[in-house]
């Protein structure tokens, strides 16, 4: 089911399946800012992220001395959402466990995402509770990917622009995992600049940034998409050979790192929730 979103200024689609924003739409230039979903490139928009991100080490995990298997970046993405209320700017999908969550993921939750179509763009928000009686462990991301170019030019007219100066190192992916290799970034500075080899080795993952957006910007212009959020961590993505999209990635969480054998409790960058208790969170793409 895709529901409508649209204001005077902008117009959206989200799909009930995954709860995945499908289009973000300029309603007086035509400027349209999502990718597609073209699957010669890549076939999402903007999937959920839950209740991991990334991948697994062996693509399992254990808990309580059960062994559960779980793809990368989850199952809300492949998951149909109900749509429990829609106005004309605003919906709210919701997914609740039940017999296919429990055999890959077995606690009691209630996954809700909130979309507010406004003025400047869009925000998103996420609410995850606990329905259980034990504590809960999850991850939680999104992956929005937008058009690029999205004002004319070409990649190289394109750069990426943190919020603060960062001296993080990117961690490289190996079969959805953290390899303990990184690599120097950014070297103080704010700016990634776009070429048709920065992403031959995957994405960027970075690591407890300082900066709380990101911008997609276009040299000697005005024009950029900025994407504010309150995640530790960010990924930054494209596939190689001039795909024409970037993912600017939030990440309340990280993949397994290479070899990872402890419990999924234990696992780096995974959240609690106490019983009843509710983690809520979001993100917004501000059109600029």
């Amino acid at each position: 089911m895709i529901v409508e979103l649209e204001n005077a200024l902008y117009s959206a689609s989200i799909d009930s399946m995954g709860a995945e924003l499908k289009r973000l739409d300029n309603r007086i230039d035509g400027t349209k800012y999502m990718f597609n979903g073209d699957p010669f490139w890549w076939n999402g928009s903007a999937p959920v992220l839950f209740p991991i991100v990334g991948g697994l080490s062996g693509g399992s995990y254990t808990f309580e001395g059960e062994t559960y298997q779980l793809g990368s970046h989850g199952f809300a993405r492949k998951s149909e959402f109900v749509v429990v209320e829609k106005s004309a700017d605003r919906a709210v999908f919701m997914l609740h466990a039940n017999d296919k969550t429990r055999v890959q993921y077995p606690f009691n939750f209630r996954l809700t995402v909130l979309f507010n179509l406004e003025m400047t763009g869009i925000t998103v928000t996420y609410q995850v509770e606990n329905f259980g009686t034990n504590t809960m462990y999850f991850s939680i991301g999104s992956h929005p990917a937008f058009n690029l170019p999205f004002v004319g030019g070409s990649l190289e007219h394109y750069y990426i622009e943190f919020e603060q100066p960062e001296a993080n190192s990117r961690y490289f992916f190996v079969d959805g995992c953290i390899s303990a290799v990184t690599e120097p970034v950014f070297n103080n500075s704010k700016h990634i600049f776009l070429n048709s080899t920065l992403f031959d080795r995957g994405p960027l993952i970075l690591k407890d940034v300082a900066s709380r957006s990101v911008s997609i910007r276009k040299t000697r212009s005005f024009r950029a998409i900025r994407v504010s959020f309150d995640a530790p961590n960010v990924a930054v993505w494209s596939k190689p050979n001039r795909a024409p999209f970037i993912c600017i990635e939030p990440w309340w969480g990280t993949p397994d790192p290479i070899g990872f054998s402890e419990t999924f409790d234990k696992k780096p960058g995974i959240r609690s929730l106490s019983p009843r208790e509710v983690f809520t969170t979001r993100y917004a793409v501000e059109i600029q």
